[in-house]
């Protein structure tokens, strides 16, 4: 019953101890750019689209700063999906969240030219390992209960 009650006891450690790591980086603050944001170029059946490029090693919320005139659009490079897309007008400040660990193709799909650069000001656990932690923890301080209340009887 001893074991059973350290052994639960470790584990249970060990999820709150993978929160603090997450907590020890997450004001790590890291920028990219400033980048020139050309317009995506369309001229019959062929498209000429400049991108940059972003990686990100955690789910990250990021502000934008722009300059220009255009339609800013950032994509996650795996699933293929539009993460944000803002319209930029003389200047925009704004923030948006790249919800995973992972690359990002940022582009213009307006029709002038933008000067953009990001600046990572939070990184967070992605959704899955923060329910896994979640998950884990409860059922670690759950059957560590259990093992406490048949070991005082």
């Amino acid at each position: 019953m001893r074991f059973w009650g350290a052994l639960l006891s470790a584990m249970l450690l060990l999820a709150i101890g993978s929160l603090w790591v997450y907590s020890s980086y997450e004001d790590r603050v890291g920028s990219a750019g400033p980048f020139f944001l050309h317009p995506v170029e369309r001229q019959g059946n062929v498209t000429y689209m400049p991108y940059v490029h972003i990686h990100t090693p955690t789910s990250s919320l990021v502000e934008a700063s722009c300059d220009g005139s255009g339609v800013v659009e950032a994509y996650d490079v795996i699933t293929g999906e539009v993460v944000d897309n803002h319209t930029v007008s003389g200047h925009a400040r704004y923030q948006f969240v790249l919800p995973r660990e992972g690359d990002y193709l940022v582009i213009n799909n307006g029709t002038s030219k933008l000067t953009c650069s990001f600046r990572f000001i939070k990184n967070y656990p992605t959704e899955a390992v923060q329910n896994s932690i979640y998950i884990s923890g409860s059922a670690f301080a759950l059957l560590l209960a259990l093992v406490v209340w048949r070991w005082s009887k």
